[in-house]
């Protein structure tokens, strides 16, 4: 095995490389990283260190050069850094590694300009012994990094972040620090700078926009980042008792100490901020001092408590010259700790307070305890003892990882937990100007959030989509440090989780772990569980867990190995709870773990496996979807699958057939033609399936895209349906059954398309297909509504088979309710029928089909229609032509003409009429229309010849629907059809013709039971008795009362 550091060969069982010293690192010859964190990385050069280099002796420069490197090593650890190496005159260090601190840019920010300054101080010492003056320049980075082991001698950290800081370094001039975008939004407010313009930097194609670091400001902790200029939103309940504790101290004049616990972002500072203003602003409200625990160590152990009373003093609390009051100025307002001594200095300090207390109540709050030292909490116990009859109340501002060393403080906290959904959509308003500037957050926003405002805050100042997967570096920092201060075991069992998602159980983690991680026990993890939950990174849920925000999962997740989010999820893959959630389930951690083994660069066997095992499951996934009318996710997992199968693979062409035949259904016409289109150039190359084949010529002839010349949907059922029924396939006896039952309907056979139709219900079933059986029954219930079954059957069987057929099934409800909408209007149950096309709009948008937005609007007319809503039903047609335009579905396109045409003829305006029908003629030129279209366009065409005075043209026309309407089995088509011949023929001025001819519509209405259609027939009739028998012709117009039953 060759060493880790110089690549030279190793003799066996050695410990240590012979050539270089480095401990030889057991296992792998490249050791595993360790995670993935958000840094900063700096790198310092000096600056014209060859010209140096000849000015002064060799063992002067050597002097120079160490001691350069022991004050810029001094102030970068000062900060929290550490360096990893120097490499000649420069230095490079990390902020972050090997503990993440939410402020890590910050600290590199202030090091950087602590190095600056501190290299002033060392030039006039050199100046005056050597003659000398160093130069340097410093470039800072902010972003995620790959950490290492520094014992396996490996870098700390590696990445795009640590190249990027180099380069920066690299372009600054001397005295200058450039730092990147990322650190400046990480460093917080306060950071001063001045835009440099974007740099080309090596190795990057795109530029970067670098800022000139000029100072800091002292602004530190999350409350930085906070907005206290917005309304305050919520909180009553917190505020309520904050008010109430401090009544009780006041009515007692017994001192407490109040605990307010909440994670970081949470609002404890800003809930106290407004407690204070709204107290204070009243008479007698109390006197108070604020002071805070700062995070670096910089503060002698009484210092918050020191700020909190200097605070109150400065306020207007004036105290009473006194011994005591001199002591504290001597000692604990002089340097913060407890001088002469603890006793004395809480004894002085109880005397002031109680006489300040003597008029107003004195509120003292503490804020950022968890970073307080411990003798800070001992004093405090202490001086609440000696505050023995007096109005004090200290309030302390804690996250929960205080209760871990101080579990004492944990009773009685008031636990600060996230705004509910409706008051993050406030403060969404208030950040955003107000809700007319933006939508409301959707639902997986507020879930990201977990209900945090400064996380929510963050997500819409990033500049990012709120939805994007992306966590802005500020959370990242903030979350990732509160990852990384966790156990080893807690820090396993929140990572085992991420890979799982939002919800996860004890024994799935339990099931999950392996080496080279511990495994557990149930009773092993239950404390580690308990401890998170005390964190309040995940909370529990009933039997189960889930994280207490999504932004937290994702932080966790991101810093994962890949390495190990690929071992994980591929063990996720094969647990039984992963299993039961259903193949998409499996599919995905699969992709996933196949993904992440080729980023990392394996191409064995095994992770080809992964990727046939992923797209097999994500195939399987999407094949559901589509049984279960979930068109939207089934192209989701489709296209993965697609993605994921090689070439001729099984599965391959099906997958490929699928997802064609669901970007139709989505709209997405040239994306799904073009698929089928490549499963049938492969049949005729010889290498395709030749049930996926049938199934593509199919679908490819329902969109006008046949295999043949001219095939239509049924020709292409016809040819197809034996090589279905031989190979067992149900799906595709379903969908030749359906077409060959349009064409049928098409024909006016009606009684034919429900035979056919019955079939395909039967097929659909047996191959639990939601959507085909759906469309068998929704053309079920046209055939009700347009064949020979009297209306009040219609209803009654379409009611039959919503109860039987629609439960838990939104498609087959969705086209159910369509026809029993229409059926109920011709039965003038006018409410029914609205609340029928209510559900299905509802529906429809749920679905997501495309065809919906062109058949719904067709439905939605034809119930306006035959309520008297006629310029609302001319809208809906409009909507649904231009949808199917857009989808090219010629056949809805034809029925929304026709049924516009009409509308306007009715209205009088035969000219509009008779352009619609010439759009009509183009879109649908084909040797032999449908008899119920021919039907249906004659009638038309002779009610508008007539109104133009063309008698034999009109006469003919109406003669020949009368004979093609016959031919059919449907009342509806043969009354509307002897309708349009009475209203030619009154309009040619025959009465007498005309009131047989609506006498003979009446009968066929009666007997369907269309009580609208009745009602215009008897109408025409009555105007034809009011005609004299010598009338002339009403040239020039179309007159009468009524409408015409629709198509």
């Amino acid at each position: 095995m060759p060493c880790t550091s110089c690549r030279s060969a190793l003799p066996p069982a050695a410990r240590f490389c012979p050539f270089c010293g480095s401990p030889c690192a057991p296992g792998p010859v490249t050791a595993k990283p360790t995670g993935r964190k958000v840094v900063t990385v700096l790198f310092c050069d000096l600056v014209g260190s060859t010209a140096l280099s000849g000015a002064l002796d060799a063992e002067t420069l050597r002097s120079v050069t160490l001691r350069w490197f022991d004050l810029m090593r001094l102030r970068i650890e000062e900060q929290g850094g550490t360096v990893e190496k120097f490499i000649g005159d420069a230095v490079m260090a990390v902020f972050g590694v090997p503990t993440v601190r939410e402020d890590d840019a910050r600290r590199a920010v202030a090091a950087a300009l602590a190095m600056r300054e501190a290299l002033t101080g060392l030039n006039v010492r050199l100046e005056q012994g050597v003659g000398v003056r160093l130069e340097m320049r410093i470039g800072l980075n902010t972003g995620q990094a790959v950490t290492g082991s520094a014992l396996l001698r490996q870098a700390m950290v590696s990445g795009e972040v640590v190249n990027v800081a180099a380069r920066l370094e690299q372009n600054a001039a001397a005295g200058e620090i450039l730092i990147g975008p990322d650190t400046l939004a990480a460093a917080g407010p306060g950071v001063r700078t001045t835009e440099t313009g974007p740099l080309l930097l090596k190795g990057k194609s795109d530029r970067v926009a670098a800022h000139r670091l000029l100072g800091l400001d002292e602004e530190e902790g999350p409350e930085a980042l906070r907005r206290f200029d917005l309304a305050f939103i919520g909180r009553t309940g917190e505020l309520a008792l904050i008010d109430e504790t401090l009544d009780r101290v006041v009515r007692t004049r017994r001192a407490e100490r109040m605990v307010i616990g909440g994670e970081a972002g949470q609002g404890k500072t800003r809930l106290v901020r407004e407690w204070l203003h709204r107290a204070t602003a009243t008479a007698g409200g109390p006197r108070h001092g604020v002071g805070r625990c700062r995070a670096r160590g910089e503060q002698p152990s009484l210092g918050p408590l020191a700020d909190a009373v200097a605070d109150l003093l400065r306020s207007g609390a004036a105290a009473v010259p006194s011994p005591e009051l001199d002591l504290l100025h001597q000692g604990l307002l002089l340097g913060g700790t407890p001088h002469p001594s603890p006793a004395d200095t809480c004894a002085a300090l109880a005397k002031v307070l109680a006489g300040l207390c003597e008029a107003e109540p004195v509120v003292l709050v503490i804020d950022d305890c968890h970073w307080a030292a411990q003798p800070l909490f001992d004093f405090l116990d202490r001086l609440l003892r000696a505050l023995a009859d007096a109005a004090v109340l200290i309030v302390l501002l804690t996250r929960p990882q205080l209760f871990d060393v101080r579990p004492e403080l944990a009773l009685g906290t008031v636990p600060l937990g996230g705004l509910s959904d409706a008051e993050a959509q406030l403060l969404a308003a208030e950040l955003t100007g107000g809700a007319a500037h933006g939508e409301p957050l959707g639902p997986r926003v507020l879930a990201r959030v977990g209900g945090n405002p400064l996380h929510l805050e963050q997500l819409l100042v990033a500049g990012v989509p709120v939805d994007a997967d992306s966590v802005p570096l500020p959370l990242q920092a903030l979350i990732g440090a509160r990852i990384d201060a966790l156990d080893p075991s807690e820090h396993q069992a929140l990572g085992l989780a991420s890979v799982l998602g939002g919800d996860f159980t004890a024994d799935e983690l339990t099931a999950l772990a392996a080496p080279p991680a511990p495994a557990w026990t149930g009773s092993e993890l239950r404390p580690v569980l308990h401890r998170l939950v005390r964190h309040r990174l995940i909370s529990p849920d009933g039997g189960a867990f889930r994280f207490a925000g999504g932004l937290i999962q994702e932080v966790v997740y991101a810093s994962q190995s890949k390495q190990d989010r690929a071992d994980q999820h591929e063990r996720a893959a094969r647990l039984d709870s992963v299993r039961q959630r259903g193949s998409a389930a499996v599919g995905g951690h699969l992709e996933q773990a196949y993904r992440y083994r080729v980023e990392l660069g394996a191409q064995d066997a095994h992770t080809d496996g992964l990727r046939r095992r992923a797209a097999d499951a994500l195939a399987e996934a999407g094949r559901l979807a589509l049984a279960h009318a979930d068109p939207v996710w089934a192209a989701d997992v489709l296209s993965r699958a697609t993605a994921r199968y090689a070439t001729g693979e099984p599965g391959s062409t099906a997958t490929r057939r699928r997802l064609g035949q669901t970007l139709l259904d989505l709209g997405r016409g040239a994306e799904g033609r073009a698929l089928l289109e490549q499963v049938l150039a492969e049949a005729l190359a010889g290498g395709g399936e030749a049930v996926e084949t049938a199934h593509a010529r199919l679908a490819l002839a329902s969109v006008g895209r046949s295999a043949g010349a001219d095939e239509s949907p049924a020709e292409a059922a016809g040819a197809t349906l034996a090589l279905f029924a031989a190979a067992g396939d149900d799906l595709g006896q379903a969908r030749a059954c359906l077409r060959l039952a349009q064409r049928a309907q098409e024909q006016g056979r009606h009684r034919s398309a429900e035979r056919l139709l019955a079939r395909a219900l039967d097929h659909a079933v047996r191959a639990d297909a939601e959507p085909e059986r759906a469309a068998a029954l929704g053309a079920t219930g046209v055939s009700l509504w347009r064949g020979p079954q009297p209306v009040a059957y219609a209803v009654a069987r379409c009611r039959a088979l919503l109860a039987d057929q629609g439960a838990g099934r939104r498609a087959v409800r969705l086209t159910l309710n369509c026809p029993l909408a229409v059926v109920l209007a011709l039965h003038d149950d006018h409410d029914g029928a609205l609340a029928c096309l209510a559900e299905a709009e509802h529906l429809a948008k749920r679905l997501g089909y495309a065809e919906a937005d062109a058949f719904l609007p067709i439905f939605t007319a034809t119930v306006a229609d035959l309520t008297g809503r006629r310029e609302e039903a001319l809208l809906s047609l409009e909507r649904a032509a231009a949808a199917a335009r857009d989808l090219g579905a010629t056949a809805l396109l034809r029925s929304a003409l026709l049924d516009a045409a009409r509308i306007r003829l009715d209205l009088g305006d035969w000219r509009t009429a008779r352009d619609t029908l010439a759009e009509l003629e183009g879109e649908g030129a084909q040797p032999a229309r449908p008899r119920a279209e021919s039907a249906d366009l004659d009638g038309l065409r002779a009610r508008i010849a007539a109104a133009r005075g063309q008698a034999a043209t009109a006469t003919r026309l109406a003669a020949r629907a009368l004979a093609t309407a016959g031919r059919t089995d449907s009342p509806v088509v043969q009354g509307i059809a002897a309708l349009d011949l009475a209203r030619t023929a009154l309009a040619l001025g025959h009465p007498a013709e005309a009131a047989a001819a609506a006498t003979r519509a009446r009968g066929r209405f009666e007997v369907k039971g269309h009580l609208p259609a009745v009602r215009q027939a008897e109408a025409v009739a009555a105007r034809c008795r009011s005609r004299s028998p010598g009338h002339g012709p009403a040239v020039g117009g179309v007159t009468g009362a009524g409408k015409e039953a629709p198509r």
